[in-house]
């Protein structure tokens, strides 16, 4: 029984082939050209504002109530063609646990000094992808990976367009791979503001370059990792 369900869990975490296979802006490590078009020397921020309504309260008092919810959403380019989104998420996370005194600049400086930083695992596991610049397109598919049985595979696409240097406008969002069934729209553009940091974590660490599925040639993704065999051995 036992075994049984170490191979489901091991079927879980890995990655579907409905992703592999609509995944289609492979990595090939070349420079893209975008900071000439943005500024990437940090990352882009949206903030949105809602009022809901939720239940508060505990069982035996429950009432409905209004309540503002605050949703940050961040993503950075490289210009090698690599991007990660909602990279400081995590950030809020260590605040509570670890009682960190710092803001997301330093946060993320942490990490470009030191890639066994506190916090760090975390950023580089994140949902991480390739982007791709087709005129004032910024064309983005990106992959959260599967950590547990309740948290699922998921490969999204998303379009920006390029306002000017420092802004770009989400004006598509989707979920892959699509299929004949209409997707629930969004339903709304936002646009993202650039924010500078001092220093941006190098991108070398994320999970995703150790996926051969993400690279455009095989021989490429061969030689990334026999790197991080010589890393690891020099570390030794």
């Amino acid at each position: 029984m036992m075994f049984i369900c170490v191979l489901s869990m091991s079927a879980c975490l890995s990655i579907p082939k409905s992703i592999k296979n609509s995944f289609t802006y492979c990595y090939d490590g070349k420079y893209t050209g975008i900071d000439t078009l943005i500024n990437i020397d940090g990352y882009y921020l949206a903030i949105s504002i809602k009022e809901n309504i939720k239940a508060i309260g505990g069982f035996l008092d429950a009432r409905l109530g209004r309540c503002i919810d605050t949703t940050y959403t961040r993503i950075m380019f490289y210009n090698n063609g690599l991007m990660v989104y909602n990279m400081a998420d995590i950030y809020y996370n260590y605040i509570k646990k670890e009682h960190l005194r710092k803001d997301v600049a330093s946060f993320l400086q942490d990490f470009s000094e030191n890639s066994e930083a506190v916090g760090a695992n975390d950023f580089y596991g994140n949902d991480w992808g390739r982007y791709i610049v087709c005129g004032d397109t910024i064309k983005v598919q990106r992959a959260h990976k599967s950590t547990s049985l309740n948290d699922a595979w998921v490969l999204r696409e998303i379009w920006y367009k390029i306002i000017d240097k420092n802004t770009i406008l989400c004006i598509d969002y989707f979920r892959l791979p699509t299929t004949t069934v209409p997707q629930v729209s969004r339903g709304e553009n936002y646009l993202m503001n650039f924010i500078p940091i001092p220093a941006k974590p190098k991108p070398d660490k994320s999970w995703i370059l150790k996926e051969k599925w993400f690279w455009c040639n095989e021989s490429d993704w061969k030689a990334y990792m026999d790197s991080l065999k010589q890393e690891k051995s020099k570390k030794k």
